[in-house]
């Protein structure tokens, strides 16, 4: 490590709604930092939902507050204890929609640097997405109980939290951006 890094743990959270390629991106910044971080691990948020939540979703229904609060917080201690056995970072997805969430994962394990990487795009593409998509309880009709929850952060407001807009740009470029807030993550410099 550098004199400017410390040795707190670190969590990179891609977060965002629903069929914005959190995992596909998971995948590349495994690739990406495989030789840096070898034992470099990455949690599917989505595999952490207790098994009410998952029959929820399967039928049709939006999850509320109260059905996030004890899945946010298994996220949070998870996605830390795995970054605490792999160089002190993980990554994690996460939808972490609204700013409380967001908050609750930070109050949750409060000696971890969580990073929140929004992977945005217009409804409209998004909705595209997720009809062709297959295998995923998540379908097009439940996404409005999504963006009326999403709160996107306010740059100044929310520490490590950037927006990372994806219409018309391919993986290797959207990958490309997310590496730099990464980076900047490694080398404790905020955003």
């Amino acid at each position: 490590m550098t004199s400017k890094e410390t040795t707190r743990t670190k969590v990179i959270v891609l977060a965002g709604t629903s069929g914005t390629g959190k995992t596909s991106i998971a995948h590349s910044l495994l690739e990406y930092y495989s030789v840096k971080f070898p034992e470099l691990k990455y949690l599917e948020g989505d595999d952490l939902h207790p098994p009410e939540n998952v029959a929820k979703m399967a039928s049709g229904h939006p999850l509320h507050d109260d059905d996030r609060w004890g899945w946010l917080k298994v996220v949070a201690h998870r996605s830390a204890d795995v970054a605490r056995l792999s160089h002190g970072i993980s990554i994690i997805t996460c939808s972490s929609l609204k700013k409380k969430y967001r908050n609750l994962i930070r109050e949750t394990e409060p000696d971890v640097d969580y990073y929140f990487l929004f992977l945005y795009a217009e409804e409209s593409e998004i909705y595209a997405r997720l009809e062709n998509r297959k295998g995923h309880y998540m379908k097009a009709n439940m996404m409005k109980s999504q963006f009326d929850d999403l709160e996107l952060p306010v740059k100044g407001e929310e520490k490590n939290c950037a927006i990372v807009r994806f219409e018309g740009k391919s993986i290797p470029l959207i990958t490309t951006e997310v590496v730099s807030y990464v980076e900047k993550a490694l080398a404790n410099e905020t955003f």
